[in-house]
C-alpha cells in the first residue's frame, strides 16, 4: 500500500476543537478597534505616502489617507529619516500636539530615539508631548518612561543613563527590556554609547570586559560595527597601552578580537583604521607574541629541527621585555600545510595568520620577521643566518607581504649584517648589541 493510500485509510480524528475560531477572530477584531483605518491593502512607501498627504493637505479630501499611513509619516519625518515639504511638517505637529489616538502617538517614541539632539527644538517638543501623554502611548514605553524618566531629559538623557547602563552585566539586553528596539541605532543611542564608555571603570579584569563584549557582540542582536566598535575596542585596549596584560587575559581578547574584526596587519583596513594607533598597536604586540608561539608549535610540527626551540627562546625573551614591537611568519610549502592543519584541529586562527616562504633552494626554511625599534631582523629556521637590516634599508623585507623568497634576502658570506647561529650563543650578544645600541 503506497503512503497516500496508508493516509487515506485512517480513521478521520473529528474534533471540534479544530473548528473553535472563537479566540482568533476575537483577536482580529480587537486588533481592528485598536488600530481604527488599517486595512490589508498594498503597503504605501513613505514617499508615496508623503505625496498623498501633500495633496490631501491642499484639497482637504482624506479618502485615500488612513490612519496607518499618518502613523508612518511621522516616524518618518520626525526620526529624519526623510524631508518632507513645510506644509506636510506643519500637519504632522498638529497631528501629534492634538491627537488623542494612541496610533498616532506611537511612533514619538521611536523618532525621538532616532533624531534625538541634545536641547534641539524638535527633541524638547517630542519629548514634552511624551511627559504629557505618557498614558496614550504604547505599554512598553510607559513602562520604560516611568522606571527611567532620565531618557526624556532633551538635554542630558545620554549622561543619566550612562550611569544606570554602567551598572549593567549586559548592556544590550537591558536597553531591549525597557523596551528600545535597537540599541545600536539612533542619535540618542549613539550618545549613550560614548557616554557609557566613559562612565565605566577600567576594563582590567573579566567581570569588567564582560558588559564591553555582551555589548559588541550581544546575544539577541548584530554585532557592533563601524566607529562605534572601534571606540568600544579602544576602551578594552586602551589600559593596555601603558601596561602589559595578564597573559590569560590578553589571550582571550585577542582571540575575540581577531575572530570579529580580522588581522590588523593585513586585514579589514577599513574597520582598523577607525582604531586610534597606540590601541592598534596593542593588538599587533599581541600578536607579534602569538605568532612566534605559532611558529615553534609549527616547526614542531613539520620538522624535527632541534634548532628552533632555544631561537625561540631568545626571541620570545626580547618580546617579553617588550623590546619586539611587531613580528610575522613565512612558512615553508610543507609547514605552511602542517599550520592549515592545525587551524583545522583547533581552531585557531592565529596558525592562519601567516605568508609562504616560496624559494626553491630552500624549500624547508621558516622565516621569522620582527621589528625592534628602528630595526627589523630576519630569522630563519635550518641554517637560515639571522640578519639585521636598518628599518629604512631598501633591501630591508617588509613585514605582512603574501610571499616570501628566502634566497633573495640572504646578504652575502661574511656580511657585517648576517651572523650564523653558533652552538655557544654568541650570535645572541651580537643581535641585543646591534639593535639595543
Amino acid at each position: 500500500m503506497s503512503l497516500l493510500e496508508t493516509l487515506r485509510a485512517r480513521q478521520r480524528v473529528v474534533t471540534p476543537d479544530f473548528r473553535n475560531t472563537f479566540a482568533l477572530e476575537s483577536a482580529a477584531s480587537s486588533l481592528k478597534e485598536a488600530f481604527p483605518g488599517y486595512d490589508q491593502s498594498r503597503t504605501l512607501t513613505v514617499e508615496e505616502i508623503l505625496r498623498r498627504l501633500a495633496s490631501s493637505i491642499a484639497s482637504w479630501e482624506w479618502g485615500d489617507i488612513r490612519v496607518g499611513d499618518v502613523a508612518a509619516a511621522i516616524r518618518a519625518v520626525f526620526s529624519d529619516a526623510v524631508v518632507a515639504d513645510h506644509a506636510v511638517t506643519e500637519f504632522l505637529e498638529r497631528e501629534v500636539a492634538t491627537t488623542a489616538n494612541p496610533a498616532l502617538l506611537a511612533p514619538a517614541p521611536d523618532a525621538y530615539i532616532e533624531a534625538w539632539e541634545a536641547s534641539s527644538p524638535r527633541t524638547v517638543w517630542l519629548a514634552t508631548i511624551m511627559q504629557q501623554r505618557l498614558s496614550l502611548l504604547p505599554i512598553r514605553w510607559q513602562a520604560c518612561f516611568r522606571a527611567h524618566p532620565e531618557i526624556l531629559d532633551s538635554a542630558a538623557a545620554p549622561t543619566l543613563m550612562a550611569a544606570r547602563m554602567a551598572e549593567q552585566r549586559d548592556p544590550y539586553e537591558w536597553l531591549l527590556d525597557l523596551g528600545v528596539a535597537a540599541p545600536h541605532s539612533g542619535k540618542l543611542m549613539r550618545a549613550l554609547h560614548f557616554a557609557w564608555l566613559e562612565a565605566l571603570p577600567e576594563p582590567k579584569t573579566q567581570d569588567r570586559i564582560e558588559p564591553i563584549l555582551a555589548w559588541m557582540f550581544p546575544a539577541n542582536g548584530p554585532q557592533l560595527e563601524g566607529d562605534l566598535a572601534a571606540s568600544a575596542l579602544e576602551r578594552l585596549l586602551r589600559p593596555w597601552a601603558v601596561a602589559n596584560a595578564p597573559g590569560d587575559l590578553r589571550t582571550y581578547l585577542l582571540v575575540r578580537v581577531v575572530e570579529a574584526f580580522g588581522d590588523p596587519r593585513n586585514q579589514r583596513p577599513e574597520f582598523w583604521s577607525l582604531v586610534s594607533a597606540p590601541c592598534k598597536r596593542v593588538v599587533i604586540r599581541w600578536l607579534a607574541g602569538a605568532s612566534m608561539d605559532a611558529l615553534l608549535a609549527i616547526i614542531t610540527k613539520s620538522t624535527s629541527n632541534h634548532m628552533w626551540p632555544p631561537r625561540h627562546s631568545f626571541w620570545k625573551g626580547l618580546y617579553d621585555r617588550g623590546l619586539i614591537d611587531e613580528a610575522w611568519v613565512a612558512l615553508s610549502p610543507r609547514a605552511y600545510s602542517d599550520a592549515m592543519t592545525m587551524v583545522a584541529e583547533t581552531g585557531e586562527e592565529i596558525y592562519r595568520m601567516v605568508s609562504r616562504q616560496t624559494a626553491r633552494s630552500r624549500k624547508d626554511t621558516c622565516l621569522l620577521i620582527v621589528r625592534i625599534g628602528r630595526y627589523t631582523v630576519l630569522e630563519g629556521s635550518h641554517d637560515f643566518r639571522v640578519h639585521v637590516f636598518q628599518a629604512t634599508d631598501p633591501h630591508a623585507p617588509a613585514l605582512y607581504e603574501d610571499d616570501y623568497d628566502a634566497e633573495s634576502l640572504i646578504l652575502p658570506q661574511h656580511h657585517p649584517d648576517a651572523r650564523m647561529h653558533d652552538p655557544g650563543g654568541n650570535w645572541m650578544r651580537w643581535v641585543e648589541q646591534r639593535v639595543l645600541r
